[in-house]
């Protein structure tokens, strides 16, 4: 199997190097590489071309890519340019200043390999802009309270990216090419590209998720979350129109993702369980209401049974 990680860089001359060793250093032999610069007013590209002219960097990999962008395109366009270079049945994102641990592309491949539709992540050791783990931060603590209420309550995985982009960044992404074929490539959001992608994810497969800190998310002041927090509302509202369209107001693939097509009578009292989404909903689906029927046909599955 083939494995690509695609890396989106823009302006991490400081971290890149790091970036690239930890792919280098990866247990999993066959891997192709595919980096591409947003345009960067820094050295990244530079840096990044200077390490893929390293003979044994080279060497070490399927294939490398390393394209710049004529212009700043932004986040999302910087993806798609990567994604549409992917030639590996298994997808791997990186951001360039966070880090991969060095069993991560194996520990997914050995599992999922075999899976044709597959979208699935780890969880997250957040670092300092020096490459050490951070023990302080609360982010780590609130993303494992998400998916350990998903064990408790028995509901399905795809529930918790309904309250919040749980997988904490794009570069936490693991998918099959078949699915990114279906699902297709990144919306042009500035803040939440990542969180509607993953929504629309979640309607076709439900997610995986290895409980063990596989990828390295580095805190530092120029975070596009810090710069970027003054749009996340309106954003918000496109994710949550984005999974209406996906998962309301059409039949999902995913027949377990949070749908009155898939749970009948019972999706108006399973949403009150996510107050975020339940909000959305309310503002930004009309036939929400319970008296409204969403579909003609008579396929409602059975109530949802808590474990």
């Amino acid at each position: 199997m083939l494995a690509s990680v695609v890396i989106a860089c823009y302006k991490h001359e400081a971290y890149i190097e790091e970036c690239l060793e930890t792919i280098y250093r990866q247990t999993f032999s066959d891997v192709e590489l595919i980096i591409v610069d947003d345009h960067s007013p820094d050295r990244s590209f530079e840096i990044a071309q200077k390490i893929l002219k390293q003979r044994s960097f080279a060497k070490r990999f399927v294939s490398c890519s390393l394209l710049k962008n004529p212009l700043n395109l932004g986040a999302p366009c910087t993806w798609n340019r990567a994604l549409s270079l992917a030639k590996g049945e298994m997808i791997f994102f990186l951001n360039s200043d966070d880090k991969f641990s060095k069993d991560r592309i194996r520990i997914f491949a050995n599992q999922y390999e075999r899976e044709k539709l597959f979208f699935g992540f780890s969880a997250v050791e957040p670092i300092d802009e020096s490459g050490k783990p951070v023990t302080t931060h609360q982010f780590p603590t609130r993303l494992r309270y998400a998916i350990d209420r998903s064990r408790i309550t028995g509901s399905p995985l795809s529930w918790i990216f309904l309250d919040s982009q749980v997988a904490a960044s794009s570069g936490n992404f693991v998918m099959s090419r078949d699915l990114l074929r279906k699902i297709g490539l990144l919306s042009d959001l500035k803040y939440c590209h990542d969180w509607e992608f993953a929504l629309r994810a979640v309607t076709v497969v439900e997610p995986k998720y290895v409980d063990s800190d596989r990828y390295m998310y580095r805190l530092h002041s120029t975070n596009s979350f810090r710069s970027l927090s003054n749009v996340a509302e309106r954003e918000t509202k496109a994710c949550m129109s984005s999974y209406c369209v996906n998962a309301i107001a059409q039949r999902p693939v995913n027949r377990v993702c949070l749908s009155p097509i898939n749970f009948g009578d019972a999706f108006y009292n399973l949403i009150k369980l996510h107050p975020n989404f339940c909000y959305w909903v309310k503002q930004l689906y009309a036939p929400y209401h319970p008296d409204h029927r969403t579909v003609d046909w008579n396929e409602w599955t059975m109530p949802l049974m808590w474990r």
